[in-house]
């Protein structure tokens, strides 16, 4: 729909740039001209990438022909007006703007080649991830049931002050019943026992993480639901579960994803490095390390 409606955007810009360039009669225009600022000359498939370089949010002010000209007045031809100014001045020779240049060069095309080089080496099978299930239970073997005291409010300010209170070490217990916006301040916060899918939907998130804690005593960190902001700590827990395969299935292959890129581009550096030649100076390197070991007070 964005995509569309961008596209019968740029089609009305496109039928006024050219108007213009035919009616002016300059020998200068080129093909595709839609806009000339002094000796530069930006065209219509220029233009386009620049608007399809914006992000998603930006992208829906263009669908209108108002959004597209503005676009075009106040980002494309202010750039390049500026630009233009910069470099009358020298900015653009500058030494640290050229070193950040380069630096954003270097770190281009470095992520060009690690996208070629790894290409597909992360792509993960079903059996494979279901034999990472099989050889992993312990993993997603959890309690069947927790018993669980929270915190919650429903204000940061509120959130930020019982955070600070409880890193001081002050009881989770009195904390919960000086500032529970529920009935658990009656309990400290007991909630009681809690089974998976026992929440809502809108839980889930809370659900995951009150099950995530191991063991007695431990306390979450914030977690935020439609209602407000809880901490959890763990009171106890019944039994174990085995997780359901289906349940876990995509958060095993997203981590095996995960594992192999990374194991790939850690391949790939050590033959990179192999195939270099690498000499470092041991003798400016200890002496360098010596420098970093000085303790401070010597140092002054």
């Amino acid at each position: 729909m964005v995509r569309k409606g961008v596209s019968i955007g740029l089609l009305l810009v496109l039928c006024l740039g050219l108007w213009a360039c035919q009616r002016s009669g300059d020998d200068r225009q080129v093909k595709n001209e839609l806009v000339r600022i002094n000796d530069v000359s930006i065209t219509l498939d220029e233009f386009r990438q620049m608007s399809e370089d914006q992000s998603l949010e930006k992208k829906m002010r263009l669908i209108s022909e108002k959004g597209l000209r503005d676009f075009l007045d106040n980002y494309v031809i202010t750039r390049e007006v500026l630009y233009q100014e910069a470099k009358k001045k020298g900015f653009d020779q500058r030494k640290e703007i050229l070193a950040k240049v380069e630096e954003i060069k270097r770190m281009m095309a470095i992520d060009a080649l690690l996208e070629e080089a790894l290409k597909g080496k992360s792509e993960v099978s079903d059996a494979e991830v279901q034999q990472y299930y099989k050889e992993n239970q312990q993993q997603f073997t959890e309690p069947r049931e927790v018993r669980i005291r929270h915190l919650f409010v429903n204000s940061e300010p509120v959130l930020q002050e019982v955070r600070g209170k409880l890193a001081k070490g002050e009881s989770f217990e009195k904390l919960a019943s000086q500032y529970n916006i529920d009935l658990t301040r009656e309990d400290g916060g007991d909630l009681g026992f809690v089974k998976r899918g026992q929440l809502s939907p809108a839980f889930a998130q809370f659900e995951e993480v009150a099950f995530s804690l191991r063991n007695p005593g431990d306390i979450s960190d914030v977690v935020k639901t439609p209602l407000g902001y809880h901490i959890l700590k763990l009171e106890d827990k019944k039994g174990t579960v085995l997780r359901p395969f289906d349940q876990v299935k995509e958060n095993i292959r997203l981590f095996l994803q995960a594992k192999k890129r990374q194991d790939a581009y850690l391949e790939y550096i050590k033959e990179a490095k192999v195939r270099a030649k690498i000499t470092v100076n041991e003798k400016l390197w200890a002496e360098e390390e010596k420098k970093e070991n000085v303790p401070r007070e010597e140092k002054k």
